[in-house]
């Protein structure tokens, strides 16, 4: 095993909490050319492809209770392709779109698109000179959460931060913005045991194949942790609403099976029953939860309790970190390049 392998992915991982700070700053700097595209606004669409897709699931759920409008997810290519199907003259649009690099072909073409139809833009990307960042109405640059990997991890959950951040500030909730000022230190609180948790997880060698569940503004995060996997790990890997894997995909549990369970305060209830139902299945299972571990411990292999006080929708990216450490140690147990995933490069350009 080289010892070069993954060592742009370790330190971005391990550097996203100095990224959240930028991010804070940046919006409180540009907050009035921010707001611009919201303003009337009865409809927002978030966009993107791959991370950034999820990303918009992540974020959807949590601007709409934040700000009262009607928020949806939507992948970029489906706005590329069929804007007359998903954007609508005769209500007053904001196309919210995500990219790391700001030059991912469908998604340039579905801020256009949104343009062409009398939506409003906001880009969000890393790189100030890309295609995104000039086509927009306005641009949100979040440069330090740019990535020399290919693989995505400080610029995920900096975008997800961003939107929440975003949201508190053009909903005017003072009380909002400083619980999520509060996470950068959190976060380097509780590194190592993000780190310890994840590597214990990542080299557990009868692992073959995982689940990653969540429910409202934590199923884009699930979708997030499977692609992880997928890039860099290249074994199975699935996502789903929590609930919605006892309709069938159960049938994949076995010993060789991590369920991934991450817990909200509104669904605690129904994420202990799960847990306790995968586990009676022989699956292995890992919980991410805030301040229950005492109830979930009897049914997990691996547990991860945040302890922050903080509601769901503001402490949703500490979850990340645990679960991009444990792609990363399983990639290099199964001889990957975390930073260089086979067959994937940092953004993809179309020629149609």
């Amino acid at each position: 095993m080289s010892d070069t392998k993954g060592v742009h992915t370790i330190e971005e991982i391990r550097s996203q909490a100095d990224s959240w700070e930028g991010v804070f700053h940046r919006i409180d700097k540009g907050e009035d050319a921010l707001k611009i595209p919201f303003h009337g606004t009865e409809e927002v669409i978030f966009t993107g492809c791959g991370s950034a897709c999820n990303v918009s699931h992540a974020v959807a759920p949590i601007f709409q209770k934040l700000t009262g409008r009607t928020c949806r997810a939507l992948h970029a290519s489906d706005l590329m392709i069929n804007p007359d199907l998903f954007l609508n003259e005769r209500r007053n649009t904001t196309v919210a779109a995500y990219s790391r690099s700001g030059d991912t072909t469908e998604t340039v073409q579905a801020l256009l698109h949104a343009k062409t139809g009398g939506a409003r833009t906001l880009a969000v990307v890393c790189f100030p000179e890309s295609r995104m960042a000039h086509a927009a109405d306005a641009a949100l640059i979040l440069e330090e959460a740019g990535e020399k990997s290919v693989t995505t991890t400080r610029s995920l959950t900096s975008m997800v931060l961003s939107a929440t951040y975003l949201a508190a500030v053009c909903a005017g909730n003072e009380e909002v913005q400083d619980q999520l000022k509060t996470l950068p230190d959190l976060a380097r609180e509780r590194l190592e045991l993000f780190h310890d948790v994840g590597r214990s997880v990542g080299s557990d060698q009868e692992i073959r194949k995982f689940a990653f569940l969540g429910h409202g503004s934590y199923y884009g995060l699930a979708r997030e942790a499977q692609l992880k996997v997928k890039e860099m790990v290249l074994l199975p890997s699935d996502s789903y609403v929590s609930l919605d894997f006892q309709h069938g995909p159960m049938s994949n549990v076995d010993a060789g099976m991590l369920i991934t369970i991450m817990v909200s305060e509104k669904g605690k209830v129904y994420d202990l029953e799960l847990a306790r139902n995968m586990k009676a299945l022989g699956g292995k299972v890992f919980v991410l939860c805030d301040r229950s571990a005492k109830e979930f411990e009897p049914y997990t292999d691996y547990l991860l309790e945040l302890d922050t006080g903080l509601g769901d929708g503001i402490r949703n990216v500490l979850y990340m970190p645990a679960l991009q450490f444990m792609a990363y140690y399983r990639s290099l147990a199964e001889g990957q390049d975390p930073d260089n995933p086979r067959n994937l490069t940092y953004f993809v350009r179309l020629d149609g």
